[in-house]
């Protein structure tokens, strides 16, 4: 075995069954690994997952909630955006029995199991705080399942985790802005109430001043009508007392005025008789006309006229006796008026005096109600114009505003992710790790040391070259043979089709270099240590997450930078595929270095001591 794995293990010359053996390694490795983790997230209905809804349903306003039939029906659909690439498991509805059973044979890669109380712990939201709780879901998965099938059921999960979380934010945020539009509507009422109260409260407030102002102007009228009545009343007692002789004096009046009447009748009758007779004598004289006729006729005239005076006298004084008359009898009731106008001016005056002291206790509380409807006035106003502020400040949404904020708002951050093309980042890393192994089996299959020529007059360099000669074919070969297998996982342009081809090519070629070169100089330690390569290779390159020591490890081994050579071939990176170069040429130096020092050393025959 030690001879197998040594320096000089292996033929010199590999028959065509050995070639094609050594070509076929590393395509098998690397097409399998293509074909069958080029895209670990693509059918994914290969695997088989179970799902127990033992949720009860809930109603909401009337409306039946069935949230874990939702979440159910969301893993078994799968994502709902056509851009995810990721496809989805083969889900099967089952009960707990048959899911830990099946689980536990390993014909579930996962069971999830919806609890009785989902759907009432997911609504939980729309009532009361203290009642809010998580709606939780089990998620197991089985040891006999895929490496990756845990992480890839969590995904999965969590994705319709998410779709139902949003539907319930969805309509939380829904209640949430159409509440805005009633509060806003309800301000509104209470705004347009507040300024009909302004309006009220300002006339209150204008008709409580005219109020108070009225109240004075009462007030101040009833203090002169106090002192009006009182002087009103002293004057009326004064009169009572002076109209007492009156109907004595009125009735001696009558009787005067009826005697000068009496007496005036008596003169008018002589006077008229006086002229009826003067008529008669003037007619007579006149019978002579002459001087003595117009004296005559004169001095009747002025008779005449006399009599005249004396009728009339004698009429007025007769009206005047009657009034008299009439006076004297009105008189005692007039004097029982003016004492009772007394007594009554006496209780008006009282009256007034209570009506004057009611007049200042009104005038004091219409002062009091001007200044509280002033304050009822303004600080109507100031609600008025908070409920009018408010207004304006509790936004309204229409119902497309609505569909749009809850949509935003429920995922208000999204990844916009470019999401590299599936086999990109994969199918160079197993093309590397294959072409590594082929190179190691190339190394195993062909003598590293090549022993036949050691012991002739050939320079060591040319044993050296004539022996890396083949190896750096085959390794081109492996190359061509991978790149044409790997690349049937990957959609990619000619360009790149061929560069990847290429590259490919030359990296099997250094490979197969390197790899003689650790098995001519180290032996079956160099074998070891290009086996650690392969693994720090495959390590690394399938996560990020090693520990740093193998990470930078793994960047320093011929691996790393062929790695980043088939990546930009594939990405268009040039500036990195020169750099990549670069490290492989000196890899490929390095390696022919190894083996010219693996055959400068077996050339090299130590000396016997009894020499």
């Amino acid at each position: 075995m030690a001879r197998t794995f040594s320096a000089t293990g292996g033929s010199e010359r590999l028959g065509r069954l050995a070639v094609l053996g050594v070509l076929a390694v590393p395509l098998l490795i690397g097409g399998i690994l293509a074909w069958a983790l080029a895209a670990p997230t693509q059918n994914l209905d290969r695997v088989t997952a179970a799902i127990v809804n033992n949720d009860d349903p809930v109603t909401v306003n009337g409306n039946t909630v069935p949230l874990g039939r939702q979440f159910a029906a969301g893993l078994i659909e799968g994502p709902s955006d056509p851009a995810e690439s990721t496809s989805n498991f083969t889900w099967v509805l089952t009960n707990s029995d048959e899911a830990t059973l099946g689980l536990g044979t390993g014909r579930y890669a996962a069971v999830v199991t919806i609890p009785e109380s989902f759907s009432a712990a997911a609504t939980s939201i729309g009532g009361p705080a203290a009642d809010a709780r998580e709606a939780v879901f089990e998620v197991a998965t089985s040891p006999a399942s895929a490496a990756l099938d845990p992480t890839i059921t969590q995904l999965i999960t969590e994705a319709a985790a998410a779709a139902v979380n949003q539907q319930l934010i969805e309509q939380y945020l829904d209640n949430v802005y159409a509440g805005f539009n009633t509060i806003n509507e309800q301000i509104g009422h209470a705004s347009d109430g507040a300024a009909s109260l302004v309006s009220g409260a300002d006339s209150v407030s204008s008709g409580a001043q005219s109020l108070a102002d009225g109240a004075s102007q009462l007030s101040t009228g009833l203090d002169s009508l106090e002192a009006g009545a009182d002087s009103l009343a002293s004057g009326l007692a004064q009169l009572d007392a002076a109209s007492q002789p009156l109907p004595t004096q009125t009735a001696q009046l009558a009787a005067g005025a009826a005697g000068v009447a009496a007496a005036v009748g008596s003169l008018a009758a002589a006077v008229s008789d006086a002229t009826a007779q003067f008529a008669a004598v003037t007619a007579q004289i006149c019978l002579t006309p002459g001087v003595v006729c117009d004296r005559a006729t004169a001095a009747l005239a002025r008779l005449q006229n006399a009599d005249q005076q004396a009728a009339a006298l004698a009429a007025g004084a007769g009206q005047v006796a009657s009034g008299n008359a009439q006076l004297a009898q009105a008189m005692p009731a007039l004097v029982a008026g003016i004492d009772e106008s007394a007594g009554g001016a006496t209780e008006v005056a009282a009256g007034s005096r209570q009506a004057a002291s009611g007049a200042d206790s009104l005038s004091a509380g219409a002062q009091s109600l001007a200044a509280g409807a002033a304050q009822l006035d303004d600080g109507a106003a100031q609600l008025a114009d908070g409920l009018g502020q408010a207004v304006t400040q509790i936004p309204t949404y229409s119902d497309s505003d609505i569909s749009t904020l809850t949509t935003v708002v429920s995922r208000p951050v999204l990844a916009d992710q470019d999401a590299v093309p599936p086999g990109v980042q994969t199918v160079p890393l197993f093309a590397v790790v294959a072409l590594w192994l082929g190179g190691l089996v190339i190394a195993i299959a062909r003598r590293a040391v090549p022993t036949r020529l050691l012991l002739t007059s050939v320079p060591s360099r040319t044993i050296t070259l004539r022996s890396l000669g083949p190896t750096a074919a085959l390794g081109a070969g492996q190359g061509a043979l991978v790149a044409v297998a790997v690349l049937t996982a990957v959609n990619t342009t000619p360009l790149a089709w061929m560069s990847f081809a290429g590259a490919s090519v030359l990296i099997g070629a250094v490979f197969a270099i390197a790899n003689q070169g650790l098995a001519a100089a180290l032996g079956s330690v160099g074998r070891l240590v290009a086996v650690l390569i392969a693994v720090l290779a495959l390590a690394a390159g399938l996560s990020g997450s090693v520990p740093p020591v193998i990470a930078s490890t793994a960047g320093a081994v011929p691996t790393a930078p062929a790695l980043s050579w088939l990546l930009a071939c594939l990405t268009g990176d040039g500036p990195a595929a020169l750099a990549a170069v670069a490290l492989l040429a000196l890899a490929t130096v390095l390696g022919i270095a190894l083996v010219f020092a693996g055959v400068a050393r077996h050339r090299t025959f130590p000396r016997h001591r009894g020499a």
